[in-house]
């Protein structure tokens, strides 16, 4: 199981000012001090229109992380790509997948702030059809010398990319969050699912439903693939692991995770600013695994015996994850 990781100088936390002066600098030294501690791959998210200047750019982000390192791989987790053009986006990943020599993994959401979409001229309401028909024209562009596409949404006739890239075609993820409605999306278009911050037994149900879904629309399991988010808080004591997770609730996922739609009930219908008591939140917060370092080394076993590949894990323990859980699986 590949580890990923990512940097805090990108999320920063309204109450402590003194995060706000970290920017892209800290973005790129913390890719070299991850690629040292040894992790695989390094986390790029996507937002727009934020006060803290949260990247909007992922992969112009990415390239300069592949200048600074050799080994890891680029993750995007999420590039936003109903915002892009298909060919577009393809046209950017494959000119990093050259200057990095092969190594862009794409981790691709539908996005679900309407600031985003509304700041941006795109539709919010078909962004889910458009992600997956985007999905299938990057996989045609960097995988073929000339394609044709014809859908809903997107339309191209013998079409050839420039740049082609190292990889045939670009390593790419469905990002689809929490809900059943994603993991069946992924799985009946044979996407690598990359799936986010859950509880593990919401998780189990979650990679079941993507992977039956996935063998009744003809594919084996080769072809189907988990990778997941899973912030852990890890202390000496339950107590400790408690409260820093406490702390991130306190400090950032308040914000995020309640304030701007992040939440989505089986629907499909995004939530602003539910109650902190509302069981889809409660859900989130139970997502964020406390426990000591043995604790959170079973609990990583259970998503590689589920079938995750890869794993992205959070910043703020990045080297005592790299000294202490490391070695457990490898």
């Amino acid at each position: 199981m590949e580890f990923w990781t990512t940097s805090l100088g990108t999320a920063k936390m309204r109450p402590m000012p003194n995060a706000m002066a970290d920017g892209y600098e800290k973005y790129v030294a913390d890719a070299v001090e991850a690629e040292a501690l040894g992790f695989d791959g390094y986390g790029t998210g996507e937002h727009h229109f934020m006060y803290d200047g949260f990247i909007p750019i992922p992969l112009q982000a990415a390239a300069a992380v592949a200048a600074a390192t050799t080994r890891m791989r680029m993750c995007t987790g999420a590039m936003l790509l109903p915002l892009y053009d298909p060919m577009e986006a393809a046209e950017h990943a494959a000119t990093l997948d050259v200057l990095s020599g092969g190594r862009v993994t794409l981790g691709l959401g539908m996005g679900y702030r309407p600031m985003e979409f509304d700041g941006l001229s795109t539709a919010k309401k078909t962004r889910g059809a458009r992600l997956t028909e985007a999905m299938e024209v990057m996989r045609l562009a960097t995988s073929q010398e000339t394609f044709s596409f014809s859908g809903k949404h997107y339309h191209y006739e013998n079409e050839t990319l420039h740049p082609r890239p190292v990889q045939r075609p670009i390593d790419m993820w469905f990002c689809g969050g929490t809900s059943l409605l994603g993991a069946r999306r992924a799985g009946r278009e044979g996407l690598g699912y990359w799936l986010a911050n859950s509880p593990y037994d919401h998780s189990e149900a979650i990679v079941e439903e993507y992977y039956r879904c996935g063998r009744e629309a003809g594919f084996d399991d080769g072809q189907l693939r988990v990778a997941a988010f899973k912030d852990v808080c890890i202390g000496t004591t339950m107590a400790e692991a408690e409260g820093l997770r406490d702390m991130l609730v306190a400090n950032f996922y308040d914000e995020h995770i309640l304030g701007y739609g992040y939440l989505v009930d089986e629907k499909g219908k995004n939530l602003y600013n539910p109650p902190k008591d509302h069981p889809l939140y409660e859900r989130f917060v139970r997502s964020l695994f406390c426990g000591t370092i043995e604790m959170v080394i079973e609990e990583l076993k259970r998503y590689e015996a589920l079938g995750a590949t890869a794993i992205f894990l959070p910043s703020q323990q990045r080297e005592l994850i790299a000294k202490e859980i490391f070695p457990a699986f490898r």
